[in-house]
């Protein structure tokens, strides 16, 4: 009577948030290297100098994008540390791209790939709708993920055969190589994605609750004793005063911090202005921006380039660490490149979960009324035929 409980409760909630878990477990599939992605799409752009060429300073860079918005006073740069890289540049919400060595513009915005995955990411949070129904858009994938909880738990406990042999077990852990029905396919398909899966895919659907729930970022705080904290409120931008030394001065004390405290081989460095009065921010990052224990922010002083503070990751509170580590282990970064994989292979398996668990549903809910429909046809006809 439990196993027919759970059977019965899986195989509904499964039909009623099927579609919305498909949606959001391919555009999961779609988002698994995003990062790189838009790392190559910036980098197809880099150029090498011509002869005397030198590379444009942070003075240079700011000059320019305050050219280009003068009342504009949050700005960023983001630097690589890699020859002949273009230069991304936001201005507010203005984004550009600058050749490197003559400042021309190369790309307002981004390109087209990146906003394809930009609204992927949309359709992957809210189903892409804007305005008043984002909201409920939200409302409903974030219901769908945990209802994608009890889909994985109850499915686990389904899973399991009723007698623990080889014999048993092996259709639920192998594909066949022939199968007697395209039930059978769909019934073994669907155990062995399920198995396989299991433990990223819970991972990855129990670390999305902290986007879509305060009540989630309560227990990952709790955890710790710590008290979680509200929704995140836009950052002001301040009036951009420059100080006494020269911004690329301050760059090169910050590459200099860098090198001093383990991170010489950092990858990218974002340069913030307007974040505080006199004060430039800048967040050297070994990695992609998805690993909070290489990257660090630096502020330096404008007037005398000397260290304000320092902030890393490792000086959050527990809770504050363990929401990071929980951010990232929705998409695999944690792990790196090998995490990403994992995720979005699993992903890619909840969709066939899916799909065949649609299957398997129009099977036992829908086959046996056209079939009883098709015998009551024929009983008819036979009787017609008999008069």
């Amino acid at each position: 009577m439990f196993r027919k409980v759970f059977f019965w409760s899986h195989l509904v909630v499964g039909i009623s948030v099927g579609i919305i878990v498909f949606i959001m477990s391919a555009t999961g599939v779609l988002l698994t290297y995003e990062k790189q992605i838009i790392e190559w799409d910036d980098a197809r752009h880099s150029a090498l100098p011509h002869l005397d060429e030198q590379r444009l300073t942070t003075d240079e860079v700011l000059r320019i994008t305050r050219q280009k918005h003068p009342d504009e006073n949050h700005i960023y740069i983001h630097w690589f540390n890699e020859e002949g890289r273009a230069i991304p540049v936001w201005a507010g919400n203005h984004r550009y791209l600058i050749a490197p060595y003559s400042g021309e513009t190369l790309q307002i915005g981004q390109s087209w790939l990146v906003e394809s995955l930009h609204f992927v990411t949309e359709l992957h949070r809210w189903l892409a709708f804007e305005g008043k129904q984002q909201a409920n858009a939200k409302e409903i994938t974030a219901y769908s993920n945990l209802f994608f909880i009890f889909l994985i738990i109850s499915g686990a406990y389904l899973w399991l055969p009723r007698h623990f042999r080889w014999s048993s077990l092996k259709p639920h852990l192998l594909f066949k190589k022939k199968f007697n029905s395209h039930h059978a396919k769909h019934f073994n398909w669907h155990h062995v994605f399920g198995f396989w899966a299991l433990v990223p895919l819970f991972f990855i659907v129990a670390s999305a609750t902290v986007f879509h729930f305060q009540w989630a970022n309560e227990v990952v705080y709790g955890v710790y004793g710590e008290e979680a904290p509200g929704p995140r409120q836009r950052r002001e931008p301040v009036e951009l005063i420059d100080g006494k030394q020269r911004y690329e001065t301050l760059f090169t004390v910050a590459k200099q911090h860098a090198a001093n405290n383990g991170a010489k081989d950092w990858h990218s460095m974002w340069v913030e202005f307007g974040r505080e009065k006199g004060i430039t921010r800048f967040y050297i990052d070994r990695s992609l921006g998805n690993n909070y224990d290489v990257a660090y922010a630096l502020f330096l002083d404008n007037d005398t380039a000397d260290v304000v503070r320092v902030e890393r990751g490792s000086d959050w509170s527990k809770g504050a660490q363990a929401w990071g580590i929980v951010r990232f282990l929705h998409t695999g970064e944690y792990f790196g490149v090998i995490g990403q994989t994992i995720a979005g292979l699993a992903s890619l398996a909840a969709c066939f979960l899916v799909y065949t668990g649609f299957l398997l549903s129009w099977r036992r809910l829908v086959s046996p009324y056209f079939r009883r429909l098709e015998k009551t046809k024929d009983a008819k006809a036979s009787i017609i035929n008999f008069k």
